[in-house]
């Protein structure tokens, strides 16, 4: 995959690159001013490509949701380059544990959450959490790990039997997904699609780390306003959060360990 500053020359228009924000295995994001316009610009590595990855499917839900505001507005992309570019967003990432205030809430949070649950699924959305989770299973070859996958998958398809119909969601909740600015947006959607409810409360329980208390209280920003109810059940979701995320850094690394050090 060509570096950074070979795949910016591509961009159309005026697009000056800035401050380097983050930079993981996956992606690289940086400030950059894209036709007069304060954004953000994300670059794929070579990484992105062997995971279970639809960008033309995260383009195109991004498209659908931006009358909803609960995400950024989508300037530019790009997805054989690798490259996205959205409106840049001022705000702040939560941290509950210094919340003393109705401001940057629990219950908005959960409140937010529950409208994007609501989101009627965008045209074509796909069931990318069982797509990487295939994924996964490919990549598990030891017993340690095929043991570890088939505890994971044993308890979400337990989970899953309450009959719970899955809906429109993020599935990849935390700290650095989020922006607080008068209202919550919802970052990196590259994961999004058809999941069950609780798996994106148990990852904010988890990511938070929430004491009882506050997750009361994103419950019942949650619940507000809908007969939603069947939020008991949640230890069995984070320990399957905590699964997924052993699985996914095995994962990741063996990807890595299969492909070429990384230009920038």
């Amino acid at each position: 995959m060509r570096s950074v500053l070979e795949r910016i020359e591509s961009v159309p228009g005026n697009c000056t690159l800035g401050k380097e924000l983050s930079a993981s295995p996956i992606t690289k994001i940086y400030l950059c001013v894209f036709n007069n316009i304060k954004s953000i610009i994300r670059f794929d590595l070579e990484a992105a490509s062997h995971l279970a990855l639809d960008r033309l499917n995260e383009v195109s839900i991004l498209q659908s949701i931006n009358h909803l505001d609960l995400a950024p507005e989508i300037l530019y992309s790009d997805t054989e380059a690798g490259i996205l570019i959205w409106r840049y967003i001022v705000g702040t990432e939560p941290n509950f544990s210094q919340n003393k205030s109705k401001q940057n809430s629990l219950y908005d949070l959960g409140s937010s959450l529950r409208s994007l649950h609501c989101i009627p699924a965008p045209k074509n959305t796909i069931d990318i959490f069982s797509n990487s989770m295939d994924l996964y299973q490919t990549l598990l070859d030891g017993p340690s790990e095929k043991l570890l996958f088939k505890d994971a998958i044993t308890l979400y398809k337990e989970l899953v039997k309450d009959g719970t119909q899955k809906v429109f969601s993020h599935n990849d909740l935390h700290q650095k997904n989020l922006l607080w600015n008068n209202k919550y947006y919802f970052l990196d959607w590259e994961y999004a699609g058809l999941n069950h409810p609780c798996f994106d409360i148990a990852s904010l329980v988890r990511s938070f780390e929430l004491n009882q208390s506050q997750i009361n209280e994103l419950l019942q920003g949650y619940k507000a306003n809908s007969d939603f109810s069947q939020m008991n059940g949640l230890i069995p979701w984070i320990k399957f959060i905590d699964y997924l995320e052993e699985i996914w850094k095995i994962s990741l690394s063996k990807i890595l360990n299969n492909i070429a050090p990384i230009d920038n």
